[in-house]
């Protein structure tokens, strides 16, 4: 008796663990879009104003603008991905999910990741990396 109790607390904390792992992910989803969006508009200070402490710690607001802008000139435009490689983390720095993309822009492929962490079901960068055999060209 006592067995199949445990099993079923199991079953039903493994469950609840499922859905927000599902409810993270696509979170960061949305915050994803809403970058593309603003990246599209090239509106990169809204981008940085609205990320994370620890992510404007790494690098100034005029650094991010520059490195953007250096990204949209060798790359143009992002024109689509395939869907992400996914991880969902819970510790002392909240509910993490990084997204890993495979993604086509205007001049050439990428690979993206975006690490956001999950604050009343919405995602705040705190990392985007982004790496293309493309910037290795002068």
């Amino acid at each position: 008796m006592k067995r199949n109790k445990f099993f079923g607390i199991a079953l039903v904390t493994l469950s609840l663990l499922g859905m927000g792992c599902a409810k993270s992910r696509e979170a960061a989803s949305s915050a994803t879009q809403e970058f593309r969006r603003r990246a599209f508009a090239e509106d990169w200070l809204s981008i940085y104003k609205g990320s994370a402490p620890e992510f404007q710690k790494s690098i100034s607001e005029a650094d991010f603008v520059k490195m953007m802008n250096g990204v949209h000139g060798k790359l143009g435009g992002w024109k689509s991905s395939r869907d992400p490689l996914w991880n969902v983390n819970v510790g002392t720095a909240g509910r993490i999910v990084t997204l890993k993309y495979e993604s086509q822009f205007e001049k050439g492929a990428a690979t993206e990741d975006f690490v956001w962490r999950i604050q009343n079901d919405r995602g705040i960068l705190v990392g985007y990396h982004i790496n293309s055999p493309i910037f290795m060209v002068n």
